[in-house]
């Protein structure tokens, strides 16, 4: 800010002029001490004055008192002419001798007007110098009154710079507790900043870490996918077993269906075999430059373990239908010997639904009972 700026100038300048001022002050004081010498010593000359011209009077006085006494003397000579006429010759001496003494004390009064004008010319010139004293005097008495003046303004001047020096001050603590407020809004910033940075390194290491997971999740990916691919060669080795049995199966079927139709019951054999899906290695991809997620099994993948699934039941299509063989071995030979076999039909006829329908087990259930029932009444017999 400008007035910030200038406020020590305005401090250097307030000083300087109270230093001048001091300067002028003590010179003030010094002259002032000498005009107090000075009048001390017209002082001193006045009294010595005054003494001169008390001794003047007194000489005045004893003068007047002489020429009183001489004009006394001279009407008591005027008054004596006659009788000094008479003695002019005896006075001769002492008329000579008063005209010494009147030449003497005309000597004295131009002596005494000499100094009549020198006092008057002293008077002059001392009542010059008290009134260029007193002159000088009153101007100083003026200046005095200035310089008064000057230092009441000094002296409101200052009142005004201490009041700006408040101001300034004042200023100054705020601007004060503002940066303190902005070093404390930076510390803020910089703590946070910092808790940011750390917040940043620790979701750095935890990238890193789900990183390192992933790469090992995608090596294990890749070993399952192994043992996947090798499980799927070893179940393509068992479906090539099964499509084996399957054919014995049909075979069997039809040797089955051969009998039921002998027997007089329907029986219709699937001849289809089942498709033969050829069991590819899969073949390794690259790993991505990120490492994703792993994928989801293949619909493909659920129809081929399907028939694995339905070959882990409890009981087979294979052991149903070697039940339902050896049931209608056993019906037939319950006809043969005479036996009423219609029961045994409709039970042979839900175990057919059953086998058809895929529930092997409930199959095979059927089956057993047909067996138990066949055996029950072959041993009755």
């Amino acid at each position: 800010m400008p007035s910030d700026k200038q406020s020590p100038l305005l401090l250097d300048a307030v000083k300087a002029s109270a230093s001048k001022f001091k300067e002028q002050k003590d010179a003030l004081e010094a002259r002032a001490k000498e005009l107090d010498a000075l009048k001390a010593q017209v002082d001193a000359e006045q009294a010595q004055l005054d003494k001169r011209a008390a001794k003047i009077e007194a000489d005045l006085n004893a003068f007047s008192r002489d020429k009183e006494d001489v004009q006394a003397e001279r009407t008591a000579i005027d008054r004596d002419v006659a009788g000094v006429r008479a003695e002019r010759e005896k006075v001769s001496a002492e008329e000579k001798r008063l005209q010494d003494w009147a030449r003497a004390l005309n000597d004295r009064e131009k002596a005494m007007k000499d100094a009549e004008d020198r006092i008057r010319r002293l008077e002059q010139e001392f009542t010059g110098q008290i009134r260029e004293s007193e002159g000088k005097l009153q101007a100083l008495i003026e200046r005095e009154e200035l310089v008064a003046q000057r230092e009441r303004s000094l002296a409101q001047m200052i009142d005004r710079f201490s009041t700006m020096e408040q101001g300034i001050v004042q200023r100054e603590r705020t601007l004060a507790k503002r940066e303190e407020e902005l070093i404390r809004l930076q510390n803020d910033r910089l703590s946070a900043l910092e808790a940011r940075e750390k917040e940043l390194l620790k979701i750095t290491e935890d990238m890193h870490a789900r990183q390192r997971d992933s790469i090992q999740q995608y090596e294990s990916f890749m070993n399952l996918q192994g043992t996947v691919r090798d499980e799927l060669i070893h179940l393509a080795a068992e479906r090539e077993k099964l499509a084996t049995k399957e054919k014995s199966l049909l075979e069997a079927e039809k040797y089955l269906a051969a009998a039921l139709e002998a027997s007089g019951i329907e029986f219709s054999v699937e001849t289809s075999t089942p498709p033969v899906v050829e069991m590819k290695p899969a073949v390794p991809a690259a790993p991505p430059p990120s490492v994703p997620p792993p994928k989801p099994p293949e619909p493909a993948d659920e129809e081929e373990f399907a028939p694995v699934v339905d070959s882990k039941q409890k009981v087979s299509k294979a052991d149903a239908l070697d039940r339902m063989t050896r049931a209608l071995e056993t019906a037939k030979k319950a006809r043969d010997q005479g036996r009423n076999v219609s029961d045994i039909r409709k039970s042979l006829k839900l175990a057919r639904g059953a086998f058809e329908a895929g529930d092997y087990e409930n199959a095979g259930r059927l089956a057993d009972e047909i067996l138990r029932e066949l055996d029950a009444i072959i041993m009755s017999k």
